[in-house]
């Protein structure tokens, strides 16, 4: 018979400690980053308080509960070579038996889009993060564009294009005429539903068009071409559920037309300046939007909201996100050491005054904020 809901477990000083399963790895494009974001998330996870159990999806599908000499390993093919011999398979519908929560570490396809949590809703594990509908449409360029230009959100425009249609109904040649009467070039190219820039094109006239759809049907049926947003990029991480707060907004500084995959994840690619560099109100202007984004989309327990400032003055949002890579110089944890850490919760105020955020109470508060909001729920069935 599966445990209860909420299961804790004695330690050997006598407290009880719930047990946390890591969930990263995975099968989208992201899993390295999933791989880098797993592993400090186990090291950041509060011993006192929680039990970390390293759980990693395979290239497959299939989960599997680590040791720490695979969870060290450099990358994902390192630690699939070592499964069938250095590991244990789990199957989903034992996952209640070995834990009481599940952070998800998983980023991408199947982590970020509604796809785990969908699975863990069914076996019963209350998991950090959004729910599966919140999941799916951030996960969704085209949707989650659509939804926020309906209520008022300034975004990019852009063209919807379909694999389908690509070469039938929809010419390059018409393509490149739709483009030139709705905004010309430049434009992004980019695949509806994948992230860290993977499949993402910077086209500069129209000569160069037809490489990045192509490049960009690789990784998804569907595509967006977009006019182009000069401007200061930020990121703005949310926290909270009920009453989600804002953090300081990082500015991301970079070379080239677009904030690239090599530009994210290589060392001394890019600068973070936090908060980003602009007048008081435009900040707050920012974190206002950010907060307003995550309250129509039902993003709980923490988020982020990616935008651009153009000239200072008008802000896009270009996507927001129910996932995000947490890693050691992770601008994530930059925001949050200048948050004070006192929340509006369910059970009232959490957190004192006047003390910030450091990388552990921040994780310790995201399993807090996902067991409040998805346990009870839970339980109840």
């Amino acid at each position: 018979m599966d445990k209860p809901i909420n299961q804790e477990h004695a330690s050997g000083n006598g407290k009880k400690k719930l047990r946390v399963g890591v969930f990263f790895g995975g099968k989208s494009a992201e899993k390295e980053v999933s791989l880098a974001t797993g592993r400090y998330v186990l090291n950041l996870v509060d011993s006192s308080r929680f039990e970390a159990i390293p759980i990693y999806m395979s290239y497959s599908g299939l989960l599997w509960k680590l040791p720490p000499k695979l969870v060290l390993m450099n990358t994902t093919k390192d630690v699939e070579a070592k499964l069938e011999s250095g590991a244990e398979h789990i199957r989903f519908e034992d996952l209640p038996g070995l834990i009481d929560f599940a952070f998800i570490a998983l980023l991408g396809k199947y982590g970020e889009d509604g796809g785990i949590q969908g699975i863990l809703e069914l076996v019963r594990v209350p998991y950090s993060g959004s729910g599966i509908l919140a999941s799916s449409v951030g996960m969704d360029k085209g949707v989650h564009k659509r939804f926020l230009r309906a209520n008022g959100i300034t975004v990019a425009e852009d063209i919807s294009l379909y694999r389908a249609d690509y070469g039938k109904a929809r010419t390059l040649e018409s393509i490149k005429d739709e483009i030139k009467a709705r905004f010309g070039f430049p434009v992004i190219v980019k695949p509806v539903a994948e992230g860290s820039s993977i499949g993402v094109s910077f086209v500069g006239n129209e000569a160069a068009l037809a490489a990045a759809l192509e490049e960009a049907f690789k990784w998804d049926s569907e595509i967006l071409v977009e006019e182009f947003v000069k401007g200061q990029e930020f990121m703005c991480v949310i926290i909270g559920s009920d009453e989600p707060v804002a953090m300081l907004p990082s500015e991301v500084e970079f070379t080239g037309n677009i904030f690239t995959y090599e530009n994210k994840y290589m060392p001394g690619q890019a600068v973070y300046h936090t908060p980003i560099r602009a007048p008081e109100d435009k900040i707050k202007e920012i974190q206002s939007i950010a907060v307003r984004v995550c309250k129509m989309l039902n993003i709980q327990g923490y988020g982020r909201v990616d935008g651009f400032l153009k000239d200072k003055e008008t802000i896009y949002i270009s996507e927001p996100h129910t996932g995000t890579i947490m890693v050691p110089s992770s601008y994530v944890f930059q925001q949050a050491s200048l948050q004070e850490a006192v929340l509006k919760t369910k059970g009232g105020m959490k957190g004192k005054a006047g003390v910030k955020f450091n990388p552990r109470t921040f994780i310790s508060t995201i399993i807090d904020l996902g067991m409040a909001d998805h346990s009870g729920r839970m339980a109840a069935f």
